[in-house]
């Protein structure tokens, strides 16, 4: 599903190269759930900001499904990121003057798909999440689990065929993370492709194979083949 070969990234401070990530190497197949795990600094969520097309590599090749990633440019990448990739954040960003059901509806905005089919995705990303009675509730209201399950909602209500979750437990209680986790095993077990980035090696143990980056590169050589047991 997705191969990257070869991806490095550098940023220019005080007129230095500043080397982020260097010849990353990995394969995804559909319906894996991954976690990269690292300290801070490590370029994890560099490396997760170029999966999701939100940051490009200074070299190497992102291939999604024989697609090379670099070629798509202004509406084709936006259409491509909008339909394919879902997005979880640790901080949500979601908007709290809408109501749960408005801001888990915003990525359907972005399509030709007609009002009805619209509500029928709402109430089913709403149900997989646990929060359909929470439909009309204004999103300010909501406790930070809440919040993430409504993040959650919104990024899958276009089923798309990659999410993306950056620190997505990082500022949830015990028992709102294990909520949280339970919903990814869920959803991985019906077939989403999942990669989860994390500091926490506990959330990362629940994923079927996980990485470590420690300064750009991976921990260990042969990461990107070998599958945790």
């Amino acid at each position: 599903m997705i191969q990257l070969k070869n991806i490095s990234k550098e940023l220019t401070e005080a007129g230095s190269r500043v080397p982020i990530l260097q010849n990353i190497n990995l394969t995804i197949t559909k319906g894996e759930y991954i976690s990269i795990m690292g300290p801070s600094g490590s370029g994890k969520s560099t490396l997760m900001n170029i999966l999701g097309t939100l940051d490009t590599p200074t070299s190497g090749e992102y291939l999604f499904e024989g697609i090379n990633i670099s070629r798509l440019r202004g509406s084709k990448l936006a259409d491509f990121r909008n339909r394919r990739l879902g997005f979880v954040f640790q901080s949500y960003m979601l908007i709290p003057r809408l109501s749960v059901r408005d801001n888990v509806e915003l990525p359907l905005l972005y399509t030709t798909k007609s009002r009805k089919e619209r509500e029928k995705r709402i109430h089913m990303a709403l149900e997989q999440v646990g929060m359909l009675h929470k439909a009309k509730e204004p999103t300010m209201n909501l406790s930070g689990g809440q919040k993430q399950k409504i993040a959650i909602a919104r990024a899958i209500i276009n089923d798309p065929e990659l999410l993306l979750a950056d620190e997505p437990s990082g500022n949830l209680d015990v028992h709102s993370k294990d909520d949280i986790l339970q919903i990814f095993q869920t959803l991985n077990d019906s077939g989403k492709t999942i990669v989860l980035v994390t500091h926490d090696r506990e959330v990362a143990l629940t994923a079927k194979r996980m990485l470590t980056l420690r300064n750009g590169a991976w921990a260990d050589p042969a990461a990107e083949v070998v599958a945790r047991a």
